[in-house]
């Protein structure tokens, strides 16, 4: 397998580069396990193969696509080999569009969808994207919940998307955003689906758990929410051993859940 330099296709950089410093999981094994965790999320909401799961399943597989930065990469090989993090702290949902990183999702769009009917069983359709890829960006950059996407003018008159942090701060140059809560709204009840993947794929993954047994013991969508609640200081954690920055992770939890326990326990994300 060639250096993550030398790597030309999506698939291969994912099985050179570091998706979690813990046990130096590849960004290729996190993606699988998060779209794994997905198509049982689905599943569990009765929701039936098509464009919508379509787009959902191809999100979650390049959700992390901003974690080939070698900035961010860096990071994670100081945090799996015991040394200080450097001094530069990257946040890796901001460098969805740095270097090569659409380009890379758009030319391999076929060998992703090669690669998720190999390895998980999923027959997407790249029919399903067209038109479409805007949400794929918005769900990779807000899938921690700190970051949306807003389309600007630049100086030469071209509309180009930026990834912007203060949702109420006005960009003169703005002519459309897409936040998480568009996300909600248009995908519900699966508008989270990318989050509560990465979460539950990466807090297994952090405790040696398995998320298979985790779905084997909620007979509901909110038990396995409420699980997520209960460990969220223990899952963030795990994820600041990296990147000590603060989530939120239980008021996040919480704003997916929507109208509380009673709504998730029918089956709602």
């Amino acid at each position: 397998m060639p250096a993550l330099s030398e790597a030309n296709t999506l698939v291969d950089r994912y099985k050179v580069a570091l998706g979690k410093s813990t046990g130096c999981q590849s960004l290729y094994d996190h993606s699988l396990a998060c779209v794994d965790v997905a198509l049982r999320v689905a599943r569990m909401t009765g929701e039936e193969p098509g464009p919508r799961l379509d787009r959902l399943i191809f999100a979650t597989f390049v959700h992390d696509v901003g974690k080939l930065d070698p900035k961010f990469q860096a990071m994670l090989e100081a945090a799996a080999s015991g040394h200080p993090l450097p001094g530069k702290r990257v946040k890796h949902e901001a460098s969805t569009f740095d270097y090569d990183h659409p380009r890379l999702v758009e030319e391999n769009k076929e060998a992703i969808r090669e690669e998720l009917r190999g390895a998980c069983g999923y027959d997407l359709h790249l029919a399903s994207l067209e038109g479409a890829m805007d949400h794929i960006w918005v769900f990779a950059v807000t899938h921690h919940g700190l970051f949306y996407l807003s389309y600007e003018r630049d100086g030469a008159g071209s509309l180009r998307p930026l990834i912007r942090r203060q949702w109420t701060s006005f960009y003169p140059n703005e002519e459309r955003r897409i936040t998480l809560v568009d996300l909600l709204f248009e995908y519900h009840p699966l508008g989270g689906l990318v989050i509560l993947s990465d979460l539950i794929a990466s807090y297994c993954h952090e405790q040696g758990k398995d998320y298979q047994a985790l779905f084997g013991q909620a007979s509901s969508l909110g038990e396995v929410f409420e699980r997520l609640i209960a460990h969220a200081d223990e899952i963030e954690e795990g994820i600041r051993c990296y990147d000590p920055r603060d989530y939120n992770l239980r008021e996040m939890l919480k704003l997916l859940t929507g109208e509380g326990r009673a709504t998730w326990r029918s089956g709602e994300l």
